[in-house]
Formats: C-alpha cells, sequence, structure tokens
C-alpha cells in the first residue's frame, strides 16, 4: 500500500435519493397561474390499482344505497347533518397555514406509512412544500403519496375511532360524530382539488388520471361509510353478501355457454 494511500479519507456514504412533493397553492390565489413542470409520477401498480379500484369503488357505493331503507331514515339524517356540520365547521377553521399544514401532513403520513423518511416540510399561508427520502423499494409510492391530500380521510378516521370507544351504544350519536369528520374531509377535497394542483397535474397520464383516482378512493370510501351509517356494523355483512351474490352471478353468467337459436 502506498504512504498516500494509508491516510486517504474513506467514500462518503451514499445519500438515498430525495423527492420532492410539488409546491400546493391555494386555488383562490393561483387561478391564473400555469402549473409548474413537475417530474410525472405513477407505476405500474399504481394504474393496477386504478383499473381495480374504479369499478369498484363506483360498485360499493351503488350497493350502499341499493341497500338503504326507510327504516335508516333516522340515523341517514343524522349522518348529513354531521357532513353539513363538519363542512361549515371546516370552512370557518379550517384555511391558510392550517389549510396548508393538514395538505401537506397527509403527504406525509402516506410517506411514512409506507416506510420513507422525511426531509423537511414548508408552510406558508397559501403555499406548501414536502420533501422525502425514498429507496428502490419505495419508489412506486410517489404517485400515491402525491394523491394522499385527496385520499386520505384524516378527519374521519380520527373522529371515527373516537365514535367507536364513547359513542358505540348508540349509534345515532355516532354517526353524527363519523359524519362531522367526513363533512370536513369533504370541504377540504372539493377545495383543494383543482386542474392547477401540481401534485395531481404530476400523475403520468395527466390532471384527468389523477382525477379519476381521487374519485375512485372517494367512492369506495364513501361507499363504506354511508353502509356503516344506514345500518351499523350489520351493513357491512350486508354490503359483503351483495358483493358475494354478484360475484356468483357474473360467474355463472360466464361460465354458461351461449347456444345459437
Amino acid at each position: 500500500m502506498a504512504a498516500d494511500d494509508e491516510w486517504r479519507d474513506p467514500p462518503e456514504p451514499e445519500l438515498p435519493p430525495v423527492f420532492s412533493v410539488p409546491e400546493t397553492s391555494a386555488a383562490k390565489d393561483t387561478e391564473d397561474a400555469t402549473p409548474a413542470k413537475e417530474k410525472a409520477v405513477g407505476s405500474f401498480s399504481f394504474y393496477l390499482s386504478l383499473i381495480a379500484l374504479l369499478p369498484t369503488g363506483m360498485l360499493t357505493l351503488l350497493l350502499a344505497l341499493a341497500t338503504w331503507q326507510l327504516i335508516f331514515m333516522e340515523s341517514t339524517c343524522t349522518f348529513v347533518a354531521g357532513v353539513l356540520g363538519g363542512s361549515i365547521l371546516a370552512k370557518i377553521f379550517i384555511k391558510r397555514h392550517i389549510s396548508v399544514l393538514i395538505h401537506e401532513a397527509k403527504h406525509q403520513i402516506i410517506s411514512n406509512l409506507v416506510g420513507n423518511k422525511s426531509r423537511g416540510m414548508k408552510i406558508e399561508e397559501n403555499s406548501g412544500h414536502f420533501e422525502y427520502s425514498y429507496s428502490k423499494k419505495t419508489t412506486h409510492y410517489h404517485a400515491f403519496i402525491a394523491l394522499a391530500p385527496y385520499i386520505l380521510p384524516l378527519f374521519t378516521l380520527v373522529l371515527a375511532l373516537i365514535a367507536f370507544a364513547v359513542c358505540r351504544e348508540d349509534h345515532r350519536i355516532a354517526a353524527l360524530v363519523v359524519g362531522v369528520g367526513y363533512g370536513a374531509d369533504l370541504l377540504l377535497n372539493m377545495r383543494d382539488i383543482s386542474p392547477i394542483q401540481t401534485d395531481i397535474n404530476q400523475i403520468r397520464g395527466g390532471y384527468t388520471i389523477g382525477l379519476m383516482y381521487i374519485a375512485a378512493w372517494n367512492f369506495f370510501i364513501l361507499g363504506l361509510i354511508l353502509t356503516w351509517a344506514f345500518q351499523g356494523m350489520t351493513g357491512f355483512a350486508m354490503l359483503l353478501e351483495e358483493f358475494s351474490t354478484l360475484f356468483i352471478i357474473v360467474h355463472h353468467y360466464l361460465r354458461t355457454p351461449v347456444t345459437g337459436d
């Protein structure tokens, strides 16, 4: 070994690659803005999940509505009242810095859940930015992370846990509480979704594909919530039975040979 090699510094450790979710701006302040060009994201698993989720979400919502009966009117009205109340509360109290913080926090939650490491977050009055490092194993989650603010029902999940823990014996109160959470999530989604949102436009395929994925998830989530709001936990059993019956009908139809006259 040469003398100058003996004292050579060890090589710098290789750092994980870093990905930035595009800066999110409030629609009211960027109506005339042109979306920034960002790296397109969307892996094979993302599109595969879209193909499976879109019909499943629509079917879940349709079956939930099909199971509604007049005897569910009271719980339905209570849930709707909660949704309206949650939307009003979110409109009044969740705006500017708080709204941006919640938006970026949803990016971070999904990013952390899939195994990425947060690198930083910028919160301003009407815009925000989230950055994280990732590995080869998590690189295909970029699209899911980008759309997290529109598919993660954060308030619904938190208030559902509270409702199940505190109001389990009174379904009407539980439906009201969950409705408040869903109303807040719904208002934030409707306010944030816009053709100028860069975290939607960066999806490979553009805004239309991103919107289709958001719609698919929200159809599925709303179907599950309505099923529970109408009938409680027994509603899930009925929904599963409806899916099973439909599967049997389709399977039987596909297996039956077509015969001519």
